[in-house]
């Protein structure tokens, strides 16, 4: 007999978008489906359908599998009713009013502001010929909020971005905050200045080193990835690949992020996993079918599509070195405030990672701002580049996009760090 998985989503997802006090665009998004998928070693087949209905999914089994499997339908009664609700509601609109006058009231530079207000909300069931109807409710509300700031005739924009687990959860004073710091950054880059290449001791934020570490770390411990003879951690199970002061983990079971879950999509409860201990690495982000002992991280972007190893909520955890006194013992560096994408060799780890928002140091003091830069370099250097590990640990949570892997893209993840300070790194500068 084949191992047989039966797996069913029903997800909604909410967007509206302002454009100062406009509300520019709204729209409802929804998803159902369900996959028979059948495993026979490393033989992996699936077949997807867009209905969770028992009697469907009947129709369709009854085709191709043998009649003494079909037995496992007797236990798919998926029922939804628990989170199909209306969220983005007329708080939303008050709330991007307050926004939207509290950014315009910070400096007369201030042009506009547009904020992304995100819902999701999804259902997933699972089961198999060994086991009964297992289910996983997710739910998510996101803002992605940006200010454009001009000056004689510069244009320049910053943004920032957070997550809840619902529109409840959200404090005015969370949304206060955000427009400060946003508005504070863009106002900050219309006199930005170039930054000429060379190697620098480098100070990332916490709102730079979460997408840094996710990319070209992350990825190489996802056990299909490592795998690879040629990837970076291959056969690195017990290497020192970094300073004592790094311990990474990948942790789906914190709630109100958006790659958080209590059910990987394989039916494996979600568990915090420890990648790198104290410098070591000690374990890989692993599925059923990866070769070592799943730790719940086979995910896939919608029912149509075969689990891979995904990360969910990736976070370097805090030290105990104050991220002042990292500064003013650094004579001459590069303090990187908000990173974003490059070109990144997810096997290799080899990277080149764009500045957004980065700032001279000089004798020990943060001082001018700088325009955007590129970071060049690969993972494992830069985890045995790391001398010091903040107190202030901090999360990005990705509102628009998400993770890209193998073709499934966006799929929800966020990830967090402290400041870390990382010596020696060469940085290509700005011509202009």
């Amino acid at each position: 007999m084949q191992n047989l998985h039966i797996f069913g989503e029903q997800k909604k997802t909410d967007w509206v978008i302002f454009e100062n006090l406009e509300k520019v665009e709204s729209k409802t998004f929804t998803e159902e489906g369900s996959a028979i998928r059948l495993n026979s070693g490393k033989y992996r087949k699936l077949k997807a359908i867009s209905s969770v209905d028992p009697d469907v999914l009947y129709s369709t089994c009854k085709q191709f599998l043998p009649l003494n499997e079909l037995e496992v339908l007797n236990k798919w009664e998926p029922s939804w009713g628990k989170v199909r609700e209306d969220i983005l509601n007329s708080k939303v609109e008050l709330w991007n009013q307050c926004m939207h006058e509290s950014a315009c009231q910070y400096a007369p530079e201030v042009v506009s502001t547009k904020a992304y207000w995100k819902s999701v909300q999804q259902h997933i069931w699972f089961c198999t010929s060994s086991s009964e109807l297992k289910e996983d409710i997710r739910t998510c509300f996101m803002l992605d909020f940006y200010i454009t700031v001009q000056k004689e005739g510069r244009t320049k924009q910053s943004n920032l971005t957070r997550s809840w687990l619902s529109p409840i959860n959200v404090q005015e004073e969370d949304l206060q905050e955000l427009v400060l710091y946003t508005a504070n950054a863009a106002m900050e880059k219309l006199d930005a200045r170039p930054f000429p290449s060379g190697s620098y001791a480098l100070i990332l934020g916490p709102l730079a080193a979460p997408g840094i570490f996710h990319e070209v770390v992350g990825h190489g411990l996802e056990a299909d990835i490592a795998s690879i003879p040629q990837s970076a951690f291959h056969q690195r199970l017990g290497a020192m690949v970094g300073c004592e002061k790094v311990t990474i983990i990948d942790d789906p079971t914190k709630k109100g992020l958006p790659g958080s879950y209590s059910l990987d999509d394989e039916g494996t409860i979600a568990q915090q996993t420890t990648l790198i201990e104290k410098g070591r690495v000690v374990n890989y982000l692993s599925h059923l079918h990866t070769g070592h002992p799943t730790n719940g991280h086979g995910r896939v972007i919608n029912y149509q599509h075969l689990p891979l190893v995904r990360m969910s909520n990736t976070f370097l955890l805090p030290g105990a070195d104050d991220p002042e006194e990292m500064v003013s013992d650094t004579e001459v560096g590069l303090y990187v405030k908000k990173a974003i994408n490059g070109d990144v060799n997810m096997i290799t780890g080899e990277f080149e990672i764009h500045v957004a928002e980065g700032y001279l140091i000089e004798k020990g003091q943060i001082t001018s701002p700088i325009l955007p830069t590129t970071l060049k370099g690969d993972g494992q250097k830069l985890l045995q580049s790391i001398d010091r590990v903040g107190n202030d640990f901090a999360i990005h949570s990705e509102v628009r996009g998400g993770c890209g892997k193998l073709g499934q893209s966006p799929l929800p993840v966020s990830a967090g760090s402290p400041t870390v300070r990382v010596l020696d790194w060469y940085v290509k500068g700005a011509d202009r």
